[in-house]
């Protein structure tokens, strides 16, 4: 299905600009200038895509604004906001060969980068565990057309929060290490829909303000 394209260097923009974000943080603070780091959710994993035109394998990387890092206390819901992006690998002598070809078409299942939003409720919990089962609506760019996607997911975290401030800045929300897994639908640059599964590993990191 086509629809209004996202421009993928915008995406994998947003996904840098974070990760310099951070490094930033650290060193303007250290310079003394200051600076803030957003309450994020981090997860890298790998993602495996079936397609009518065979398997496809690609990391999978999300980087979003998440309600759970930034509250410090046990909350029954999470929700975030952020970029998705799957990077396809290099393609092979054969797959180049096609790629020259006049006729040659988008690969399924390759590279695509978007938004998403992710709505979870908190399940079986601890004192500094819990686990979350929810869903995640996304928007991506398949670098020729845009298309929709869709994911069912559970994941489950060791966490605490944190919060204190001083002089030198303040720190609010959680700190967390997880353990996910999804399955999910997306729509491809050939007009079908193909079904994808995923697993990795994920970062919370809580607000930070360094004066």
């Amino acid at each position: 299905m086509r629809r209004r394209r996202l421009p993928l260097p915008r995406a994998l923009l947003l996904v840098a600009g974070t990760a310099v974000g951070a490094g930033a943080l650290a060193g303007t603070a250290h310079a003394g200038r200051g600076g803030a780091l957003p309450p994020l959710e981090i997860e890298l994993g790998h993602a495996v895509t079936h397609t009518t035109r065979g398997q496809h394998e690609a990391p999978q990387l999300l980087v979003g604004l998440s309600w759970a890092s930034l509250y410090p206390r046990p909350t029954p819901i999470d929700v975030s906001v952020g970029v998705v992006a799957t990077f396809a690998p290099a393609p092979g002598p054969r797959a180049r060969a096609r790629a020259t070809s006049p006729v040659a078409e988008p690969a399924a299942g390759g590279g695509a980068a978007g938004a998403f939003i992710d709505v979870a409720v908190r399940g079986a919990a601890g004192r500094h565990w819990r686990t979350w089962v929810g869903g995640r609506g996304e928007l991506l760019d398949h670098g020729e057309v845009s298309g929709l996607g869709c994911a069912a997911r559970a994941s489950i975290e060791v966490w605490t929060g944190v919060f204190a401030g001083g002089h030198g800045g303040a720190v609010m929300g959680t700190l967390a290490l997880s353990a996910w897994a999804e399955t999910g639908l997306r729509e491809q640059p050939h007009r079908e829909v193909a079904s994808f599964v995923a697993a990795g590993l994920g970062l919370r990191l809580p607000f930070v303000v360094a004066r």
